[in-house]
């Protein structure tokens, strides 16, 4: 399909649920952040390596990119939300089926921008959380979670796009 329609798909239920938990979560992390950011000391880690153990530290104001990424993260997969016509589809896809190709790409989109919202606001927490208190949350489960969190949205799109006919 050279010139794809732009259809109006209603969002479903599965995205609202997803966008009130994705945000909720991470705006949670981020009240968490800064209302600790305060009692914060000079140096706070940075960076996690694969164990969970901390191989970087900071002043806390490097943090602040951390809450500015989310930001610029959300305006652009809020685009690809509301264009699902600009996405990469497979070949079989035609104007019998484009809607279900345009929903399952949004979702995609969606779930995938939830979880990084997820993710965003557990570091916010384990970072805010090792400075003060000088223990993990997460630990080495923090890379594993991350994973899941991060692939997971993707590879369910992929299994579910299979199904479309």
């Amino acid at each position: 399909m050279k010139n794809r329609p732009r259809l109006d798909i209603p969002k479903t239920a599965e995205e609202k649920f997803a966008n009130i938990i994705g945000y909720s979560i991470f705006i949670g992390g981020l009240i968490y952040a800064i209302i600790n950011f305060p009692s914060l000391p000079e140096e706070v880690p940075m960076h996690f390596g694969a164990d969970g153990e901390v191989n970087r530290y900071g002043s806390p104001y490097e943090m602040i990119i951390l809450l500015v990424l989310p930001f610029i993260l959300i305006l652009g997969l809020e685009a690809l939300e509301r264009f699902p016509q600009v996405h990469n589809y497979p070949r079989r896809m035609d104007e019998s089926n484009a809607e279900a190709f345009y929903l399952n790409s949004r979702k995609i989109a969606n779930f995938a921008k939830n979880a990084c919202l997820i993710i965003f606001a557990i570091v916010f927490i384990e970072i805010t959380n090792y400075a003060l208190t000088g223990t993990f949350l997460f630990g080495s489960l923090l890379l594993p979670l991350i994973l899941i969190l991060a692939l997971g949205p993707v590879f369910w799109g992929l299994w579910q796009r299979r199904k479309i006919k």
